[in-house]
Parts: structure tokens; C-alpha cells; sequence
């Protein structure tokens, strides 16, 4: 692939990722205070204490899925087609058999659900059925049929895979909205969560076999050898998985068990607001992965070093625009999106905001690493990030509440994302740590400043009575940002890049 069909590759790739990423934004934006009026906020809580459930049995992926992206990304560099049928195929039938075992252990598990989560007897009937169904969409679908999305995605046609999540997210909103406007409960919310993940996961398998050249899944085509090289890139991004899915997961499962269900829903919402940043800024990180497979394969390191300090300065911008507008606006989202009893968790929103985007360097750097041979490191670094994560959350819980959650996975996202791994990454590369500093915080941090400073003076002169209120008084405040980025941060040569486009935009 030559450099001008690369570039445009990775902008359709990244452009159709945001696209998609604002649809998704808005249609839960919409949906989830629609779910919180009909089913209400205990049983709001029980629906995201039994995703964090789940969460830990798609452990039971191994880390393959990763695997499948970089196998098939390298074979697009050097041709070798039947090395990645070998593989993907002895990966697939793992999933297979991952599955039905993974299915029979949560059956298991179900009967004890209700006693070991104090969940009322009154509501244990739908919180079992409800965790059931979500393990059916999890584990039964989504392990062996994220293989078909993880070679499109290796294939690099992420536009693909972006198209058919849009589709699968309107279907969800649709069936939905009927479903709850019609008095149904929990359950059926489920199901319609299931149904659409299901026609979703069948796209996927069509267009993997129409677009992936050669593609082929065949028991014929498992070997023992290749399950032993899967394993050996697979067993640290696994170790990856288990220590992000552990911090992401267990703030649900320590509130639950030192406050109840209904603070559960409580800072849910202000996860959800940090999520949507934090999957926002890194939709242009996602069309890396592949990329990065081939850059490696053909030994491109000054590209990689371009995407670990230049092109983390942009994204990092994407951080502090979202986190900047957050630190004046959150307590007001909160309120008028979702109501005033969410403004308790006003503070947490602004600590789990910062570490977000205390967190972006990393989100490059961790890719880079995990793809080019460094996915031990990037391994171990992940189960200290979770495990200072669980300590500190664990300690300060008591004294702070909320709060004390969100200060546990700041700090661990401090230590961690922010130094740990962007300077092994540095090493590994070799430019020194400052030039993370340099390069990276400093430019996309200083205007953030007056960002945020605009916000303020913006709310002393106006009211902020509805969202759209809080949309047009946040654009000044991006306005500025924009500008003082664009004159002192952005580089001549992309300026002057994006002039020549603008001035001449049909030249190629």
C-alpha cells in the first residue's frame, strides 16, 4: 500500500469511526434517560451491574481477538494468505468451544447472582433472566463472531464495520423505544439488546468472507502449532483485557457492595459521560492497529515515532477540548440531561474527566507497543494500573464516597498512563520523556486554559437553562481553543497542507 492510498485509507477508516461514534453518542444520549424514566433507577443500576458482570466473563476471549487483528493486518503487508486462514480458523473453533463452556459457568453462576449482589428476592427472577440473555448476547454471539469483525478490521476496512454498528444501533434504539413505550420491563430491553447484537455479528461474517481476500474458516485448516503462537501473543493481551476490563468493571461491584444499586445507576451516568469522551478520542487510535501491524512488518519506525509524539499532540487536543468543556459544564449536563438527583456526582464526573484525559498519551503509546512486541510490558503496566485502581478506590471509598472511586482511578491513571508507559515508549523509540511534555501535554494543555476561562465568563453573563443552552454557550470557549492551537501549536506543514486543500480542494 503507497503512502497517498494509506492516507486515505486511514481518513475514511477514522472519518467513518467518528460518524459513527456521534451517532452512537447521540442515540444513547437520548435512550438512556429514556430507559431511567420508564424502568427507574434501581433497575437502571441492575442493568449496568449485570453488564459489569459480563464484563468478566468476555474475559473468556483470551486476548485472541487482538490476535486476529494483527495477523490479518500483517498478511495485507507480505501475502501470506494461508498463514492467516491457519490461524484465524484454529481461533474461531477455540471460540467455538470458549463458549459453550463460558455459557454453562454463567448458568452456574446465576443461581447465585441474586445472594451474592443482595439483590431484593422481589426483582431476583428478572436480574437472573437479565444476566442469561446478556451472557447469550456475550458469549454465545459476540466470542466466536467477533472474528469476522476483527479481520475487516485487520483488513483495515474499519468503514465497513462502522456502517453495520450504525445500522445495529438504530435497530437497538428502534425495538427499544417500542418495547419500553409498550409498559414491557428489563427483560424485554434485553432481549431487544441481544436481537440487534445478533443481526449486527451476521453482517459482520457476511462482508468479512466478501472482502477479505481469501478468507477462509475450516476445522481442516486447525493446527496445534498455531494455537501455540496464538497463545503466546494472546496470553499478555489477555492479561491487557483482564486488567482493563477489572478497572472499568469493579467501580460498579465496590459501590454495589458497600452503597446499593441506586448509586450503582448514580455514577454510571458519570462513567458514561467520561466514556463517551474517552471513546471519542480514541476513534482515529482504533484505525491505528492495523497500521501499526504493517508499519512494523515493514520496519517504518520514524512513522511510528510521527504517530507517538506528533500525531498524540492532535489527539490529545481532541482531550482537553471535551475534558475543558466538561470542567464547566458537567454539573449542568448532569442535571438537565439526566436530572437533579445526578448532581451528586458532579465531582467524581470532573476526577474520572481528568484522568480520561491524563490518559490519551498512553492511548497511542500502549497501541504502539502492544503491536510492535512490547505486549508483556503493556500487560504488566495494565494489571498495576488496575490493581492501584482497586487499592486506592478501596481506601478512600469509606471517608469519600463517590468521590473516593473516581480518585482511586485517577491516581492509578496518573501513575500509569501518564508516565509509565509513555516512557517506555519513549525508550523504546528513543527520544526522551520531556518530549511527551514538550510536545504532547504542554501545546494541546495551555489553551485549555482559556477554554475554560471563556466557559466561565459565559456562564456569569448567561443562564444555562436547557442543553442547548449549554451547547451554544460551550462553543466560544471551543472557538478559542481552536484558534490558539491552530496559530502557536498546529504545525507549518499541516497548515499549510489544509490551505492548499482549502484553497484547491479538487487537487489530489
Amino acid at each position: 500500500m503507497n503512502t497517498t492510498t494509506r492516507v486515505r485509507k486511514v481518513s475514511i477508516n477514522a472519518a467513518t469511526n467518528y460518524f459513527r461514534f456521534f451517532f452512537t453518542m447521540v442515540v444513547s444520549f437520548w435512550l438512556i434517560p429514556f430507559i431511567i424514566k420508564n424502568l427507574g433507577a434501581e433497575a437502571y443500576g441492575l442493568w449496568n451491574l449485570s453488564f459489569s458482570i459480563i464484563g468478566f466473563f468476555s474475559l473468556l476471549d483470551f486476548g485472541f481477538g487482538l490476535g486476529v487483528v494483527k495477523w490479518t493486518g500483517e498478511t495485507s503487508a507480505t501475502g501470506e494468505i494461508e498463514y492467516r486462514n491457519h490461524m484465524l480458523s484454529t481461533i474461531f473453533f477455540v471460540y467455538l468451544a470458549i463458549a459453550v463452556v463460558g455459557m454453562l459457568f454463567l448458568s452456574i453462576f446465576a443461581v447465585f447472582y441474586p445472594t451474592l449482589f443482595s439483590i431484593d428476592t422481589a426483582i431476583a427472577p428478572e436480574a437472573i433472566a437479565v444476566l442469561l440473555i446478556l451472557g447469550i448476547r456475550s458469549l454465545a454471539i459476540q466470542i466466536p463472531l467477533s472474528l469476522f469483525k476483527g479481520a475487516l478490521f485487520g483488513e483495515q476496512e474499519i468503514h465497513l464495520t462502522n456502517i453495520i454498528q450504525i445500522l445495529g444501533t438504530l435497530l437497538y434504539a428502534v425495538t427499544v423505544w417500542f418495547a419500553l413505550s409498550a409498559g414491557k420491563g428489563i427483560v424485554w430491553l434485553a432481549s431487544m439488546n441481544c436481537l440487534a447484537f445478533l443481526i449486527e455479528n451476521i453482517a459482520y461474517v457476511y462482508f468479512a468472507y466478501k472482502n477479505v481476500k481469501g478468507l477462509r474458516i475450516s476445522i481442516r485448516l486447525v493446527r496445534k502449532q498455531d494455537f501455540s503462537e496464538a497463545m503466546g501473543f494472546s496470553f499478555y493481551s489477555f492479561l491487557t483485557t483482564i486488567a482493563g476490563l477489572v478497572l472499568f468493571q469493579t467501580d460498579a461491584i465496590i459501590i454495589q457492595l458497600f452503597f446499593g444499586l441506586e448509586l450503582v445507576g448514580l455514577y454510571a451516568v458519570a462513567i458514561k459521560v467520561t466514556e463517551y469522551a474517552f471513546l471519542l478520542t480514541k476513534q482515529l487510535v482504533n484505525v491505528l492497529t492495523p497500521l501499526i501491524s504493517e508499519l512494523k512488518a515493514k520496519q517504518e519506525h520514524d512513522t511510528i515515532r510521527y504517530l507517538l509524539l506528533d500525531l498524540s499532540k492532535y489527539i490529545m487536543a481532541t482531550g482537553f477540548l471535551i475534558a475543558g468543556s466538561v470542567y464547566v459544564f458537567g454539573g449542568d449536563l448532569l442535571v438537565l440531561w439526566v436530572g437533579e438527583i445526578y448532581a451528586e456526582v458532579t465531582i467524581p464526573l470532573l476526577l474520572l474527566i481528568t484522568s480520561f484525559v491524563v490518559s490519551v498519551p498512553e492511548l497511542v503509546a500502549s497501541n504502539v507497543l502492544t503491536m510492535t512486541g512490547y505486549h508483556r510490558f503493556s500487560a504488566i503496566s495494565a494489571g498495576l494500573s488496575t490493581g492501584l485502581n482497586i487499592v486506592f478506590s478501596l481506601l478512600l471509598i469509606k471517608p469519600f464516597g463517590l468521590t473516593g472511586i473516581a480518585m482511586g482511578t485517577l491516581i492509578s491513571s496518573s501513575v500509569v498512563s501518564g508516565i509509565v508507559i509513555p516512557a517506555k515508549a519513549a525508550r523504546s523509540y528513543e527520544f526522551p520523556y520531556w518530549r511527551y511534555i514538550s510536545r504532547v501535554y504542554l501545546p494541546a494543555s495551555l489553551p485549555a486554559i482559556l477554554l475554560v476561562a471563556t466557559g466561565y465568563l459565559m456562564k456569569f453573563f448567561f443562564s444555562v437553562d436547557s442543553l442547548w443552552d449549554m451547547m451554544f454557550m460551550a462553543i466560544p470557549g471551543i472557538v478559542v481553543y481552536l484558534l490558539v492551537f491552530w496559530i502557536f501549536f498546529t504545525d507549518p506543514a499541516i497548515k499549510k497542507n489544509i490551505k492548499t486543500k482549502l484553497v484547491h480542494p479538487a487537487r489530489r
